[in-house]
């Protein structure tokens, strides 16, 4: 699997409304993304590629921190399988 940085979420909307946060549940969404131009969609990129966010030791620990009340059971594996992707102890 290619590591690729795509840039930074601008904004993300669910039937042309801006949204603060997706889930599943939400179904399909829009992610405006920034970058300096080097990454594109169909060169670099498509539909059948897997995105992620990129995590940190300290986003996890703000995660705990600030969020735990609101992260389900889900959430925590998914920070789990991002931990081993990223190598984070």
């Amino acid at each position: 699997m290619q590591n690729l940085k795509l840039g930074t979420v601008l904004s993300i909307e669910a039937n042309k409304k801006p949204i603060q946060s997706a889930r599943a549940a939400t179904g399909s969404v829009a992610v405006k993304i920034a970058n300096d131009g080097t990454v594109m969609y169909g060169r670099h990129f498509d539909h059948t590629g897997h995105i992620v966010s990129q995590i940190t030791r300290d986003s996890i620990d703000q995660l705990k921190m600030n969020f735990r009340d609101e992260m389900t059971d889900a959430d925590w594996r998914t920070c789990i399988k991002l931990k081993k992707l990223f190598d984070i102890q």
